[in-house]
């Protein structure tokens, strides 16, 4: 292979799985390489634009330490160009924003994700993981995604939000929607992404009535009763801010949870070391989860000025795409990154992102991770998938639509 074999915007690159080999390549002999972009969905402006893709460690925390030079709204964080009446949307979402509206919007929620207010909830989430085990223990057969993986997160996420139980079914289907575009057995054939958003939409907006009325403790309450520089969050703002919520504490961390089960059972010598030593060392085994199969393999940003990263100049306005899979796997930095252990320190990798932009709900989703996965061991260790596991069509997110599994 040589770098430009393969058209990394092609969803069906990634059919298998991350292409690792060829990143690997890429990073040997040209770890700032351009990709020209011809696929496109039909959901896009035609032809899009190629990219430069960023694929070593060093150079992706270089990206995302340099907002004003690395942008998050002048073009968006999706690696398609969009037109310019969407990117008004798009620059309303707290990831798509820069400094510093970024810090101020951010602020709002952030005492809802911090370490202390995630030990709070840890008795709840130990709780809810075991009753979702309960439901199924006694079946020794389930379908992982749908059965036990998108519960948890489902229910954490929506109770932060402050969404009633009867309504997470509806919020995991439009989320599943809007994240899997690409995917065929996940698009709605009636309905266009921009009707999906607006359903969502209507009902974020529903909502946001009620913490108005009667405002609480809950993430959607704080953020549409809170003020930016003395301005009232917009209904733009709240809307993408209940879109991002419900997507990344859905798909993430249940995509996380379904990758620790398939590579666990597919490495039973790292699975007979944790369930022998679970105290100890599942902790470690969760960021070498995170850190061999992250949930997001991409996020995208714009060129402001010219500039340079590994000796490879770039032009203001140029997209700039940052493989989070390929970092995790830098040779400069992991020792053997291509092997699976438990036992190593792998809180180097950029699962959650660095910088301003770091995830939101880190804490949160490892303290998920940790419950489903202890719980998940200690009742049912010989879990393992009963054949192959049906993939998301999408190089954005390493999504899993199903996988059977017995125990």
């Amino acid at each position: 292979m040589i770098p430009g074999d393969l058209d990394l915007s092609n969803p069906d690159v990634f059919g298998q799985g991350f292409p690792h080999e060829y990143f690997r390549m890429l990073r040997a002999e040209e770890p700032v390489s351009w990709n020209d972009s011809k696929f496109n969905s039909g959901q896009y402006p035609d032809p899009q634009r190629g990219f430069w893709s960023i694929t070593r460690h060093e150079d992706l925390v270089h990206v995302s330490r340099h907002p004003e030079i690395f942008s998050s709204a002048l073009g968006g964080v999706q690696m398609q160009d969009v037109p310019e009446d969407s990117l008004e949307n798009i620059r309303a979402m707290l990831l798509s924003m820069d400094p510093p509206d970024h810090v101020e919007y951010r602020r709002l929620v952030s005492r809802g994700f911090t370490p202390r207010m995630v030990r709070q909830l840890e008795p709840r989430i130990r709780a809810a993981a075991t009753s979702i085990i309960d439901h199924v223990i006694e079946r020794h057969s389930a379908e992982f995604v749908t059965d036990i993986a998108m519960h948890l997160p489902m229910l954490l996420i929506c109770e932060l939000m402050g969404v009633p139980l009867d309504d997470q079914q509806q919020i995991f289907d439009w989320s599943n929607q809007l994240v899997a575009f690409d995917d065929p057995d996940y698009r709605d054939p009636t309905s266009s992404q921009d009707e999906v958003t607006a359903r969502i939409s209507n009902y974020s907006n529903q909502l946001a009535a009620q913490k108005r009325a009667a405002p609480d403790d809950t993430l959607i309450s704080r953020y549409v009763n809170g003020e930016v520089a003395g301005e009232a969050i917009s209904d733009l703002q709240l809307n993408n801010f209940f879109v991002l919520l419900a997507i990344a504490g859905n798909e993430t961390t249940r995509n996380a949870t379904t990758h620790a089960v398939r590579l666990l059972a597919a490495h039973p010598d790292q699975r007979d070391l944790l369930v022998n030593d679970l105290d100890a060392l599942l902790p470690k085994a969760v960021d070498e989860i995170l850190r061999y199969e992250p949930p997001v393999m991409h996020f995208r940003r714009t060129v402001t000025v010219d500039t340079e990263v590994g000796g490879v100049l770039m032009r203001a306005g140029d997209k700039v795409v940052m493989w989070y899979p390929s970092a995790n796997r830098d040779e400069r930095v992991f020792a053997a990154p291509d092997t699976f252990d438990i036992t190593r320190n792998s809180t180097a990798h950029l699962t959650f992102g660095i910088g301003e932009h770091f995830c939101l709900g880190a804490s949160l989703a490892k303290m998920q991770l940790t419950c489903i996965i202890g719980e998940i061991l200690q009742r049912m260790p010989t879990i393992r998938p009963t054949g192959e596991l049906s993939r998301l069509r999408s190089n954005l997110v390493a999504g899993v639509k199903a996988m059977p599994v017995i125990w």
